[in-house]
């Protein structure tokens, strides 16, 4: 099998703004794995307007290049304008490169729902990776997505590239630490004022039993004592590693399988890691081995007593072995060589039979993929 082109069309105005999977591209050409490698970001410096100029400046790069793929990261706001003509564009290129994209966002049932910009590209193009399965997944199909799979979030191995013995830390006053953001949503039926609430009831629990041994990060907790400011992105393995316990604070949805990017941070740091269990994250991560999960405050707390107390030598040594386990297999660079080598399988499979993944390397190894497959995969042919 030859090596072939990837375009990645990345989000952001810049491509530094995606360095991790920018520089993940980079590297699987030097290894061979891909011919030719470039990417454009599709967010204009003077955002998107109708005019779709950013469009006619990657359909032109996309001429030149003739890719085999063309990949849209995280293609998930609703300013976006309809890439419709862009892609039937793309279409028409000699090289008929396979069209794929990925959406790394959170999504409710009745609020805050797909963009328009996901879907269409879910119903236009060959394949679709998503964060979150589950209804989101399912919604998608129903209006004419295909060719959906799960595709997690992982840690950016650029911003967070240091390893135990070059590691930094600082001093740290506390001993458990929690990174997330408060969100003023006002809508009591929206799944983000649910988990607002729970977050926010964890967040006092956790202050009225620890004090100041608890240090709370992130925007929006104005007028908790224990809250430490806002955090810039590229601190939080520097905070993590400093800590004795890490509180993920809820990921923010209830899709199957959905964590955001920062717990994959979190487990890469190797400090003992406790997170809100939402459906299927289990599958990603051993509990009581890799993370500890938490169904109800009650828990929690029980959990962070133990790991502070009895527990904090054992619990400490399985952090070390966890990060190198998520080191070795989820940062942004094994997610794009997965979903690059997806496309590729696809599209060596178009031209003789229907075809579908027979497996997700990041799901852990004791997984039955023959059950896994029916939550991990939507509308495969």
């Amino acid at each position: 099998m030859y090596p072939l082109k990837l375009l990645s069309l990345l989000q952001g105005h810049r491509v530094e703004d995606q360095v991790g999977f920018h520089q993940s591209g980079i590297r699987l050409v030097q290894e061979g794995y891909l011919q030719e490698y470039q990417a454009l970001p599709f967010l204009a410096a003077d955002g998107l307007g109708a005019n779709n100029s950013v469009y006619e400046s990657i359909l032109q790069t996309a001429k030149q290049m003739e890719p085999d793929f063309v990949f849209f990261q995280y293609f998930h706001f609703h300013r976006i304008p309809d890439p419709s003509q862009l892609v039937a564009s793309l279409r028409k290129l000699p090289s008929r490169p396979v069209i794929f994209s990925s959406g790394g966002d959170s999504f409710g049932r009745w609020t805050r729902p797909v963009p328009p910009s996901l879907r269409t590209l879910s119903r236009i193009g060959d394949l679709t990776f998503l964060t979150g399965m589950g209804y989101v997944a399912d919604d998608l199909v129903r209006s004419g997505g295909q060719n959906i799979a799960l595709m997690p979030h992982g840690f950016c191995p650029v911003r967070f590239s240091t390893t135990p013995d070059q590691a930094e830390t600082c001093q740290a006053d506390w001993e458990i630490v929690c990174v997330a953001n408060n969100y003023h949503v006002k809508n009591p039926f929206s799944y983000i004022y649910h988990h607002k609430k729970n977050r926010t009831h964890e967040v006092q629990a956790l202050s009225r039993r620890y004090g100041k041994k608890f240090a709370l990060f992130g925007r929006g907790w104005e007028g908790f004592d224990e809250w430490r400011g806002p955090l810039p992105y590229e601190q939080q393995g520097q905070i993590f590693r400093s800590s004795k316990v890490v509180i993920g604070g809820h990921p923010g949805g209830s899709m199957d399988y959905y964590l955001s990017d920062r717990e994959f941070i979190a487990l890469s740091s190797g400090a003992p890691f406790v997170e809100y269990q939402t459906p299927r994250i289990e599958k990603l991560f051993r509990p009581n081995e890799h993370w500890y999960l938490y169904k109800d405050q009650k828990e929690m707390m029980r959990i962070v007593d133990n790991l502070l107390g009895s527990f904090s030598s054992e619990a400490k040594k399985k952090a070390e072995k966890t990060e190198a386990y998520t080191r070795a297999k989820h940062s942004n660079y094994h997610r794009l060589k997965e979903m690059v080598g997806i496309a590729r399988d696809f599209r060596e499979a178009q031209r003789k039979r229907p075809w579908r993944p027979s497996g997700l390397a990041f799901l852990l190894p004791e997984i039955n993929w023959d059950d896994e497959q029916n939550y991990a995969l939507k509308g495969w042919a």
